[in-house]
Formats: structure tokens, C-alpha cells, sequence
């Protein structure tokens, strides 16, 4: 496994394992098969509702496989409530938390508290006193500053070792940095060739911001754009990986850290077996030229700072 520093200087793994939406025994399973292959960073969020199941899993990790805590990077995510798997919302916002027109958030102490509740949560759940990056899911735009302030504080407090966002766009670190507060060490969101995301994705190159993408291998949904097929194909010839493959390559060598998630084996040792091919700049250029800003999942179309 390699690793990329973050600005603090915590190491992270340079890809990771996607949980939602698992649960139980199937979660359970996923992880072992995951551990088993080399993977290191599992992500998840309290509004996945999997963090009690994800804990249990590594619970048994621990004892049956003889892992130890800090052999493993956990990302989790502070998020509103979405609405239930299976609800024709689902990946919906319920407004819960973090929208001035819930109840809970009339109290001026209501974002530390519920921060601090969150976090304390996520902990328990997952059988840990840390957590090695905790993640604001959307730039909420009521409380954006709040709480990442709360965020900040709860860093200093060390019950996480980094925290980040999810979904920001430049605008939204441009306000973090113009209101003197900290910069985040990483943003997470939806890119792929089809969505490669170039303005934000410079922005926190350069500013020291490593960028980790969800679902990176969505794209491969999507049989109308000829093109990118074709060209999949033949990278996939040549060098005698499969698409997907060169889809997480691709993400590698623009300095991203996919989460992609699966529930084979075959795939899970695929999704990692990375690092013994380098696609040439040529090639880098023509994946980045099917680019059609292809936005594709709720979390990207509906996040209400984009």
C-alpha cells in the first residue's frame, strides 16, 4: 500500500473501501475480504447508518484476524439525517441538522452540541477513542462556518487526527481561508474522466489539500459515450487490467485517493492491483478529454452548497 501526507502530516492511504451501503454480516464479510487484500482505509458516515455494524465488523477483525486499530484508517463523516434505503428520496437531506429551519438548531450552542454528541457517537460506534480523518459531508450553506469551526475544535482536542470536507467547491475554501479559519486537508467528492472536476481539484492541489473521490467507478454505468468505451477497451488491452482498473489508475496519477467499494473478492483484489502499471501522458490526456462535467449521483446533484 502507498501512502500520501497530509498537511499535518498524517499518512493516508492512497485508496480506500467504500461501505454504503452495507451492513451486517454482508459488511462484515466485505471487510475481512478487504483486510485480507491490503486495504487499510474504510470509509464511512453517520448518516450511512453503518457505523455500529462497521465497529462490530472490525470488533471481529481484531480478535479473529489479528489486526489492530491503528492498522486501519477510518473516515467517517458529519452529515444531516437522510431519509431511509428505499425511500424515493433517499440521498435526500431530512433537515434534521444543520438548516436554520430545523427545530433542533435554534439553541446559539446547538452546532458545538450537536458536533460534540456526533462525533462521541461515531466513536462509540466504531469501537475507537480516534478517528483518523472526520469529514464535513456537504458545505450545509446555513451553518457552513460553524461548523467547521466546531470541527477545528474538536481536532485540537485530538479526538480526530485530521478533518476535511465533502462536495466544496473553490468558492467554499475560498470563504474557509477569507474568514481565518484553517484549511481543510482533505475534500472529498464525485470525479471520473467523464467528471473531471480540473478547477477544484488544481485549487486543492495547490493548496495543499488532498482530494479523495467517491464512487469513482460510476462511470462505467454509462454505454452513450462511444469514446470513452473504446478507449477503455484498448487501455484495458493493452496493459491487461480491466476498466475499472484504469479508471482508479487514472485517479492515482492525477494525485486523487479513490474509495471504490465491491462486494467480490475478484473486484477487491482487482480495485487495488494498481501499482505495477503507469498510464502514459497521452493516454492521462485522452481520459481527461471525455470529460462532460457528467455530475451523477444525489450526493453531487442535490448537495446544497453546488
Amino acid at each position: 500500500m502507498k501512502y500520501k501526507t497530509l498537511s499535518n502530516g498524517i499518512q493516508m492511504p492512497s485508496i480506500g473501501l467504500g461501505t454504503y451501503p452495507l451492513y451486517a454480516k454482508q459488511l462484515t464479510d466485505v471487510l475481512v475480504m478487504a483486510y485480507e487484500e491490503g486495504y487499510r482505509l474504510i470509509d464511512t458516515a453517520d448518516n450511512y447508518y453503518n457505523e455500529k455494524d462497521l465497529g462490530e465488523s472490525l470488533y471481529y477483525i481484531y480478535n479473529q484476524l489479528g489486526a489492530k486499530r491503528e492498522d486501519f484508517f477510518l473516515v467517517s463523516k458529519v452529515s444531516d439525517e437522510l431519509y431511509p434505503i428505499g425511500d424515493y428520496r433517499a440521498g435526500s437531506n431530512r433537515g434534521v441538522y444543520f438548516w436554520k429551519s430545523s427545530r433542533i438548531m435554534q439553541s446559539p450552542n446547538a452546532v458545538r452540541e450537536i458536533l460534540e454528541e456526533k462525533i462521541d457517537n461515531t466513536l462509540r460506534f466504531l469501537k475507537t477513542d480516534y478517528l483518523d480523518l472526520w469529514l464535513m459531508h456537504w458545505p450545509y450553506p446555513d451553518f457552513f462556518l460553524e461548523i467547521w469551526h466546531e470541527m477545528e475544535k474538536i481536532y485540537a482536542a485530538g479526538k480526530v487526527k485530521a478533518i476535511g470536507v465533502c462536495n466544496c467547491r473553490v468558492r467554499h475554501l475560498k470563504a474557509l481561508r477569507d474568514q481565518g479559519l484553517s484549511i481543510p486537508m482533505v475534500n472529498q467528492f464525485e470525479s471520473s474522466p467523464l467528471n473531471t472536476k480540473e478547477e477544484i481539484i488544481d485549487y486543492c492541489i495547490n493548496h495543499g489539500i488532498e482530494v479523495m473521490t467517491y464512487s469513482p467507478l460510476m462511470s462505467l454505468r454509462f454505454k452513450d459515450v462511444p469514446q470513452y468505451s473504446a478507449l477503455l477497451t484498448a487501455l484495458s488491452e493493452k496493459y491487461y487490467k480491466n476498466p475499472a482498473q484504469i479508471i482508479l489508475r487514472f485517479d492515482i496519477q492525477r494525485g486523487l485517493i479513490p474509495i471504490p467499494k465491491s462486494i467480490h473478492r475478484n473486484r477487491l483484489t482487482a480495485n487495488i492491483d494498481l501499482f505495477d502499471f503507469e498510464l502514459t501522458d497521452d493516454e492521462m490526456l485522452a481520459l481527461m478529454n471525455c470529460n462532460q462535467n457528467r455530475q451523477t449521483l444525489p450526493e453531487s446533484k442535490q448537495c446544497p452548497g453546488l
